[in-house]
């Protein structure tokens, strides 16, 4: 088992790879009251193409969120709320565009939780019958959040934003997705995607880390694997261009929204990995968006806008920086926002500052275990590695680099999408 240290704050994730090719990672902490596993899959909305050896699939949208849905199903009468509820925890999952994570949160009996999440999600029990069924009750999920104000306004950004990139699919398919599931597909992606080495377990409180590694390959020991097919993802070759740079939708809602949206080919960032340049972004758009911001609080204060806030999305290829707003005065907190886009700052003694709060918050996230599992998914979804120097990074940033960073952020390629009240 390998000890990762985190640098500068004092704590640890173990590492460790179960007999069946199933990574696992551990944080310890003795104070802890309670506990928080998480089974993942590196399986998500976008991964609707993929091959296995030489042979190409195409599956239908929202397959990964359907999968996630009939899982709860354990056998024809019993559900994973059946499995848990007599533990005294609680079970839930989710379905992300890259990943599907299944999620047991307690405060006793952390041996049995774990035992039965891996014998819940290990489980292929599918039936066409549990497939018609879940084909109702999803698309009645589906319509019910297309009457969502932001989902409709964060969905038509994305299709404004992306031409070929899957992020401007619903994550759960749109209903005539749905209807062209069937139990060879599903089969298709379980086998493919729903093997230990395509996943990896969290395990997060007050547990023994060798204890926890011995109870994994002891239970998992009696499951047979098949070997792994070793899926590969299909690449996309997405346009540096938007796809419409001025939306307008039209909503039953009070206030009006709008998001803005900026789209920059990676390599002009040049020698930056993921991780920095990930942090130089945030820390741009925090002081210029941010709740301390001067904009903010003059646009607040001048009743401009109601709310603001401001993301970096980087892809294999690109950079996407979003802002949403809300406004009873929406054309001009939009034009102000675009302004401010064109004008983006940040000086020494702000950075600083910035650097010192964002340490403190990495510090702050260890005081929790499902903010410790959430940072080790994050870190694993999109970095494919813990980050164990992230205190080392923050503090070796200096105000050239964010400068130059600065100065490659452009509009040359903006979408603005509104949203307005229904007419």
């Amino acid at each position: 088992m390998e000890e990762i240290k985190i640098k500068g704050i004092d704590e640890s994730i173990y590492f460790t790879t179960a007999k069946c090719g199933l990574p696992i990672y551990i944080w310890k902490d003795e104070y802890a009251k309670s506990f928080y596993l998480s089974l993942n899959v590196n399986y998500g909305s976008l991964h609707t193409e993929f091959s296995i050896d030489g042979k190409k699939y195409k599956v239908p949208q929202g397959i990964a969120h359907f999968m996630e849905h009939i899982k709860f199903n354990v056998d024809k009468d019993t559900t994973a709320n059946d499995l848990f509820d007599p533990l005294g925890s609680e079970i839930n999952a989710f379905t992300t565009f890259k990943y599907t994570s299944y999620l047991v949160y307690g405060t006793s009996k952390v041996k049995e939780n774990l035992t039965t999440l891996l014998d819940y999600v290990y489980n292929p029990y599918f039936t066409k019958d549990i497939i018609k069924k879940e084909k109702g009750i999803i698309a009645s999920e589906i319509n019910m959040g297309k009457d969502q104000p932001y989902n409709r306004l964060y969905f038509a950004f994305n299709e404004a934003m992306y031409h070929k990139e899957k992020y401007k699919y619903l994550i759960t398919g749109d209903v005539e997705d749905i209807k062209k599931i069937d139990l060879s597909q599903i089969e298709l992606i379980y086998d493919a995607f729903y093997h230990p080495q395509n996943m990896f377990l969290i395990v997060t409180g007050n547990v023994n880390p060798y204890e926890i590694e011995q109870m994994v390959n002891d239970h998992l020991e009696h499951k047979e694997f098949p070997a792994y097919l070793n899926p590969k993802i299909l690449p996309v070759k997405e346009p540096k261009y938007v796809v419409k740079e001025k939306v307008e939708i039209y909503a039953n809602v009070e206030v009006e929204k709008a998001k803005i949206g900026l789209k920059i080919p990676k390599k002009e960032f040049q020698g930056l990995d993921d991780v920095k340049l990930n942090i130089i972004l945030n820390l741009i758009l925090s002081n210029n968006f941010g709740d301390s911001s001067d904009l903010k609080e003059e646009l607040l204060q001048n009743g401009i806008i109601t709310f603001l806030s401001a993301s970096r999305f980087v892809l294999d290829d690109y950079v996407v920086i979003d802002v949403t707003i809300e406004s009873k005065i929406l054309d001009e907190a939009v034009k102000r926002i675009v302004d401010a886009l064109k004008h983006l700052v940040m000086n020494e003694e702000d950075l600083k500052r910035k650097i010192h709060s964002s340490i403190a918050n990495l510090v702050l996230n260890y005081e929790d275990v499902e903010n410790v599992n959430n940072l080790i998914q994050n870190y694993l979804v999109y970095y494919h590695k813990i980050i164990p120097d992230l205190k080392e990074i923050y503090e070796s940033i200096g105000i050239e680099e964010v400068e130059d960073v600065i100065a490659h952020i452009h509009t040359k390629e903006m979408a603005i999408v509104t949203m307005k009240k229904q007419k």
